[in-house]
């Protein structure tokens, strides 16, 4: 996505977040933000596809974290720890707080952007629990498939919009609450505490405090 491109739609993402819309005007929004119209409707004609736009402009970012062969070189642990640090880092971005409003203007759209996230989280943590069993990393006598279901569950607890509206919904709150239980939960005794002592360096960059 072009760097001007994606400048524009996180404004207007803000902009309408901001104003709670529950509609669109295309117009409106070029005049609040100080935009011409053909700037925007070139490649957003309609309201619709102004909607697909802003999120596939998370899901982009989504994808670029959870890309499997950014972690090739890396272990189960540390591929989880990186990608967690990745997601604080484009937090901003990232968080599901500053894109629920869409489920007010096409729920239709905002549910299937939903579905394929979940489906994204499961098949990284999926291939995460298949290099920790191959590396030894995590216990060898897991149910894969309760754990997924599991997880991806309580992921789906943290979007509901009345808990992405609440002061609950941080990146701390998350991390703290599915993250390290997951890791607790799957790793060997000797690799939970490789990952204490690295928890103790993402807290030193204040990595759980967003």
């Amino acid at each position: 996505m072009k760097q001007d491109k994606r400048e524009i739609l996180i404004k207007i993402r803000n902009y309408l977040r901001r104003k709670k819309a529950n509609k669109i005007n295309l117009l409106e929004i070029c005049q609040e933000l100080n935009y011409e119209l053909n700037e925007i409707t070139t490649w957003a004609s309609t309201p619709e596809s102004l909607i697909e736009q802003i999120l596939d402009l998370k899901s982009q970012e989504l994808m670029d974290v959870l890309d499997y062969d950014k972690y090739k070189s890396e272990n189960a642990v540390d591929s989880m720890v990186i990608s967690g640090q990745e997601i604080y880092e484009r937090f901003e971005q990232l968080s599901p707080a500053n894109y629920v409003f869409i489920a007010d203007i096409n729920p239709e759209l905002y549910r299937n952007c939903q579905n394929k996230k979940f489906e994204l989280i499961r098949k990284h943590l999926s291939n995460n629990i298949d290099k920790g069993q191959e590396t030894g990393e995590y216990k060898a006598n897991l149910n894969k498939g309760m754990i997924l279901d599991k997880y991806i569950k309580r992921i789906k607890e943290i979007h509901k919009p009345e808990f992405l509206k609440s002061e609950h919904f941080t990146f701390s709150n998350v991390f703290s609450n599915i993250f390290e239980d997951y890791l607790e939960e799957v790793a060997t005794e000797e690799n939970w505490n490789y990952f204490r002592k690295r928890k103790q360096f993402y807290e030193a960059i204040s990595f759980i405090n967003r």
